[in-house]
């Protein structure tokens, strides 16, 4: 195995397909290996593009590969051996993996790679509800309030909180209230889904996150006048007070909403959930299944 003089790990990836993809998410952040090239025949082969992204050379001739990027290791992903052959003439048999080894890699890397993007989605999705978590919340308002700026658009965070659920969950049980959470949520999204006021955010059509116990909140982006604001408040208030059949039994709870607006109550997503949570305890003194904007 060839190493540098910093014990920096030089690596080329023969074949740009899926395991090559998954040679790049990783090893990118890796301090100790530096992907040096991948070369793929295909010049429009997936893992080319993202190389590209992450400035890593790319090639579509092998020779001209090894040329530029050795003195290193070369892993060949495409499960041809001549390639692996010509790679062993030119850097040395110690420093090619191919043949078995090189298809053992890539079952090894795929799993590898659905493991981490399941990793990483348990991380921003809440379990009970496979909604956005706080954090995946939060990232996705800062990128709503980074374009919102830049366009000069209006954006509404809704904070809403379920009326009666802890009775519920107390005398029917975890179950039926873990039951409830799970579809309150899903008439929550179905809601914004289905709305005329909503916009995409980081490829998503609308964001309904649950911020933990019965509090979920949601973001309308690009919306133009409070009025199409308030047609989404009504409508999730609407489908909360239908009755939930749970395990066979009926249960009847409302939703009180708070609401904030960028940038009239505040720039940062810290002071639009802060301004919102105080809307909603408004709504809540208010009489509950209603909605308030802050300052209302």
């Amino acid at each position: 195995m060839i190493e540098t003089t910093s014990n920096i790990q030089r690596i080329l990836i023969i074949g740009a397909g899926q395991g090559g993809a998954a040679m790049i998410d990783l090893f990118l952040e890796d301090p100790e290996v530096n992907i040096v090239g991948i070369i793929d025949t295909n010049p429009l082969a997936p893992a080319l593009a993202i190389a590209a992204k992450h400035n890593i050379r790319c090639f579509t001739n092998l020779a001209e590969a090894i040329a530029a990027s050795g003195p290193c290791l070369a892993f060949n992903l495409t499960g041809d051996d001549s390639i692996t052959a010509y790679a062993e003439s030119q850097l040395g048999n110690a420093n090619i993996t191919g043949g078995f080894q090189a298809r053992f890699l890539w079952k090894l890397l795929m799993r590898l790679k659905q493991t981490n993007e399941q990793i990483i989605h348990l991380a921003h999705h809440d379990a009970l509800t496979a909604l956005p978590n706080r954090i995946l919340f939060y990232d996705r308002l800062n990128q709503a309030i980074a374009r919102a700026r830049r366009d000069k658009e209006l954006i509404a965070v809704l904070f809403l909180d379920l009326d009666g659920f802890k009775l519920i969950n107390d005398t029917l049980g975890h179950d039926v209230g873990d039951a409830l959470l799970r579809e309150a949520a899903n008439r929550i999204a179905a809601c914004v889904r289905d709305s005329d006021t909503v916009a995409r955010i980081g490829g998503d059509e609308f964001t309904v996150a649950r911020m933990g116990g019965d509090e979920f909140t949601v973001i309308l982006c690009n919306v133009k006048t409070p009025t199409g604001i308030e047609r989404v408040a009504k409508k999730i208030i609407e489908t909360i007070t239908d009755p939930f059949v749970l395990n066979g039994k009926s249960c009847l709870v409302s939703v009180s909403i708070g609401i904030s607006l960028y940038p009239k109550n505040g720039e940062t997503p810290e002071q639009l959930v802060k301004r919102s949570n105080a809307a909603m305890y408004l709504a809540k003194r208010g009489g509950k299944n209603c909605y308030r904007f802050i300052g209302d």
